[in-house]
């Protein structure tokens, strides 16, 4: 179980690289006829350009079950909406799994919806919705990267890795992180990406 969990992340590591040198996708307004409207009103945009309703680092927060998305490589049409329904804190892990000695497992419950897709928005896509693209931040503010987690093996309904046009998806995602309660913290575009995107309170 552990060969294989090492090969996902060494696929999606590949897309997410691939994708550092790609067309990078702006941030949007989700599709409400594709995930639950937004919860609550936005404050107005940054005077730097930045989304409406984003915090000093250029981040949207959201609410669990909040739909985000973003556009297409046209920077016009909505290509993606998504949005993260559960995060669940140390879950009871699989039989000889485990996570790390001082580390937390975060289990996402995560839904997915795709309208036309480019060759770039699949990769924007994959480079997106992958561990390697998560952060978080802590209680007294200090800001680490998220690991892949080792706790929930055969039982985790896993995203597939590949994306088609016009679709609907829903699975789970493992995160092994070093603080029990915080702030995680979605860039859009992994590695290659400066700030932006989006983060949940945990």
């Amino acid at each position: 179980m552990r060969t294989s969990r090492f090969a996902l992340v060494a696929a999606v590591a590949a897309v997410t690289l691939l994708s550092a040198c790609g067309t990078r996708s702006t941030p949007a307004a989700p599709d409400a006829a594709s995930l639950p409207a937004v919860q609550g009103s936005a404050a107005a945009a940054p005077a730097d350009g930045a989304p409406a309703g984003s915090n000093a680092q250029g981040r949207i927060p959201k609410k669990l079950g909040e739909a985000a998305g973003f556009t297409g490589r046209d920077g016009k049409t909505q290509s993606v909406t998504f949005s993260i329904d559960k995060i669940a804190v140390n879950p009871k892990c699989d039989p000889y799994m485990k996570a790390d000695a001082g580390k937390h497992t975060l289990v996402l419950d995560v839904r997915v919806a795709t309208n036309q897709l480019s060759p770039e928005d699949a990769i924007q896509l994959g480079a997106t919705i992958n561990p390697f693209s998560f952060q978080t931040v802590t209680p007294d503010g200090v800001t680490t990267p998220v690991e892949f987690g080792m706790c929930k093996g055969s039982s985790l309904k896993s995203l597939p890795t590949t994306w088609a046009s016009n679709s609907k998806y829903s699975g789970q995602m493992e995160l092994q992180v070093t603080a029990k309660s915080g702030v995680l913290a979605l860039i859009p575009g992994g590695f290659g990406n400066a700030g932006g995107g989006w983060e949940w309170t945990y």
